[in-house]
């Protein structure tokens, strides 16, 4: 029986075994031809996603086992994974962009020319479609690091917002930001509103008090958007709040590799360029009083919280 497949698949002719592998895994557009593929079937996607982080969770990372400490870890490389998807086609969008301006001016009513257009705009939103795809994937995955650490996802470099998903705050990056007040095309596509800054210790005495003063602040700023630093203790219960409120943040991080042992402080500067309404001040090191002090300097209101 074996040797009668085997004899059949060896005489068989390259156009049947290509209708053959049509038929069964669909037919993949040549160069310069219209692709009519459906992008994905989101249902089953979601499912094989959910399943994924069932196994690293049940399966890999087991409670009671030494692999449980890698759990934050794996799952948080696993959320990165699916951002780079999105990261990357965003990058592939913006290089076709200025061709597809080039094909517009080019228009002399030909065919050919019209053709090029059309294929490459179809290739355009095609990648869209497939950045969004993995927009909704990484939200999903980054909803499940949430639930399975108790921590918010972010990524260790650039912004991190949504324009598909459920994520309900933009995480961006203080150089995209300072960017986009000079560019009014970028700018609409992050947060705008009232800057209030927060900074603080690595150690909290009562978490509570930073939710608390963080609701406080958006009664009075209802357009309100988070400034910080992305470290840990203060900074890290504020962007939790962010996160639970649906309030956007503004992250800026301290640059060592280019700063050294001087970046908390060049970071304190850079915060402060962005000229915040304010500055909540909770307990924490002389990086913290650098930022107050600095702040009062520039006639910035401080708000301290002694909790």
């Amino acid at each position: 029986m074996i040797d009668t497949i085997a004899t059949q698949t060896a005489t068989a002719s390259a156009t049947a075994a290509v209708c053959e592998s049509m038929a069964l895994y669909g037919a993949s557009p040549e160069r310069g031809e219209l692709d009519s593929r459906v992008v994905w079937d989101e249902d089953d996607a979601t499912q094989a996603l959910g399943e994924a982080i069932r196994i690293i969770v049940e399966g890999v990372t087991v409670d009671g086992t030494q692999m449980a400490d890698e759990r934050e870890a794996l799952l948080w490389g696993f959320v990165n994974c699916l951002h780079s998807q999105v990261t990357r086609l965003d990058r592939t969008v913006d290089r076709i962009v200025p061709e597809m301006k080039d094909l517009e001016t080019a228009q002399d009513g030909s065919e050919v020319k019209a053709w090029e257009l059309q294929t490459l705009t179809d290739r355009a939103q095609n990648l869209g479609a497939r950045r969004d795809a993995f927009e909704k994937m990484r939200d999903i995955a980054a909803d499940a690091y949430r639930v399975h650490t108790g921590d918010v996802w972010r990524p260790r470099h650039g912004s991190h917002s949504s324009q598909t998903g459920s994520l309900t705050s933009a995480a961006i990056d203080a150089r995209d930001f300072r960017r986009a007040r000079k560019d009014r095309e970028t700018r609409a596509h992050l947060p705008d509103g009232t800057l209030v800054a927060i900074t603080g210790g690595k150690t909290v005495a009562d978490a509570d008090a930073v939710w608390t003063t963080l609701d406080r602040t958006r009664e009075k700023y209802g357009d309100m958007v988070l400034l910080h630093g992305g470290g840990p203790g203060v900074e890290k219960i504020a962007a939790s709040w962010a996160e639970a409120r649906g309030v956007n943040q503004v992250i800026c991080r301290p640059d060592w590799s280019a700063h050294g042992k001087a970046a908390p402080f060049r970071r304190n500067d850079e915060l402060l360029n962005l000229l915040p309404k304010g500055v909540i001040a909770f307990p924490g090191s002389g990086i913290t009083g650098n930022l107050v002090d600095k702040a009062k300097q520039l006639g910035i209101p401080v708000y301290r919280v002694a909790a």
